[in-house]
């Protein structure tokens, strides 16, 4: 059987009935999750690629959003021909439970209240979501992934999939990912958090049938911006640019960089879920290899996959030597690893917003080492 996709379809949800164990000690009864799929599967069903989302996005990675024409979130790298090409290759993307985009989540209903979890769901980690997708690729048919690709917390999740499911994934694309979550990165995700819960609307995660805590999701949104874009980057794009004469004396925006930042806060609306925003940070928080496996050659151990691994040189908060040292402890066990440093200056957003090179990167590598074309 063939399963094919088109670019525009709507978004297809698989239905898990039995109880999913979590590492918190809990289990979700039943769970749901959201996916989009791409090309064709071939006869063989050896063609598949597993594409993990980052923190703040969902499984619509290429084509458009119904809701507000968007293009997905990969659009540029995905379709015939391009570096993730759809008339080759069988891509999968999942909302990771715990998300907002049609996986079970804090906005689902819990069948033991009838009532929005909120709150009440439980907090996750990185390895559950990432056994949660397993049942999904196995309920699609597919014995083994010919690769699995993902950036920042999708690289989190590919990783935990090398770790988790040994001889399930041929190839495996980790980019602009560490070990673990910084001190740096949890101090951010704490202060973000403060935003939603301080939000006189988020009443205590319960804001389902009343009013949306917009203003608090606003500020947290805002307040990763400059942490998530490079400084020379912003420098490069903005500078000190303005709309008018400066200075203008006012206390109104007087600076291009403040415009799109005025911009940007008036396009966040009720498209992710402030309840989700908590969840998914603290499971990121939670991701560390030395800590879950007691050393990165215990973690790296069970891994059969070929590995390449992505960076840029002005991400500072997923900094070039921390991926080559992941590349050092798979190479020192003998795996098949590389690393690549790419250039751009847009920081830890380059492989969402910059994607030229890691476009051309990901084509040869999908492709390197292939005992035939699938």
């Amino acid at each position: 059987m063939l399963i094919n996709a088109t670019i525009n379809r709507p978004v297809l949800c698989y239905h898990h009935r039995t109880p999913l164990a979590l590492d918190s000690g809990q289990q979700l009864p039943a769970f749901s999750i959201a996916y989009e799929t791409y090309g064709r599967l071939s006869a063989e069903r050896n063609n598949a690629i597993l594409v993990c989302h980052a923190l703040t996005k969902d499984a619509r990675m290429a084509g458009r959003a119904t809701a507000d024409g968007k293009p997905g979130w990969w659009d540029t790298l995905t379709g015939p021909g391009k570096a993730l090409d759809t008339d080759r290759y069988f891509l999968i993307c999942s909302n990771v439970i715990g998300g907002c985009g049609g996986s079970t989540g804090p906005t689902s209903i819990n069948p033991a209240t009838g009532r929005a979890y909120a709150l009440d769901f439980p907090v996750l980690t990185v390895r559950d979501m990432v056994r949660a997708q397993q049942q999904l690729v196995e309920h699609l048919g597919i014995e083994q992934l010919h690769g699995i690709a993902g950036g920042c917390f999708g690289g989190m999740q590919a990783l935990e999939w090398l770790i988790q499911f040994p001889g399930k994934v041929r190839r495996a694309a980790v980019i602009s990912t560490t070990e673990a979550t910084s001190a740096h990165t949890i101090a951010l995700f704490h202060i973000m958090r403060r935003f939603i819960r301080e939000d006189p609307d988020w009443c205590g995660g319960r804001y389902y049938e009343g009013a949306f805590p917009s203003k608090g999701l606003t500020q947290a949104i805002l307040m990763g911006i400059p942490i998530w874009m490079n400084r020379s980057g912003l420098e490069a794009k903005f500078g000190r640019r303005g709309n008018g004469q400066i200075p203008g004396y006012t206390l109104g925006a007087e600076f291009t960089i403040e415009d799109f930042l005025e911009q940007t806060a008036r396009r966040v609306d009720r498209q992710f879920d402030p309840n989700s925003l908590l969840y998914l940070t603290r499971a990121q928080e939670y991701f560390d290899l030395v800590g879950s496996y007691g050393s990165l050659e215990a973690a790296f151990g069970p891994i059969d996959a070929e590995v390449l691994l992505l960076s840029y040189d002005s991400d500072w908060r997923y900094p070039s030597e921390e991926m080559e040292k992941l590349n050092k402890v798979l190479r020192g066990l003998g795996k098949v690893s590389r690393h690549e440093v790419l250039h751009s200056p847009l920081g830890h957003g380059a492989f969402m917003y910059d994607v030229e090179g890691c476009g051309v990167a990901l084509r040869q590598f999908f492709d390197w080492g292939a005992e035939s074309s699938p």
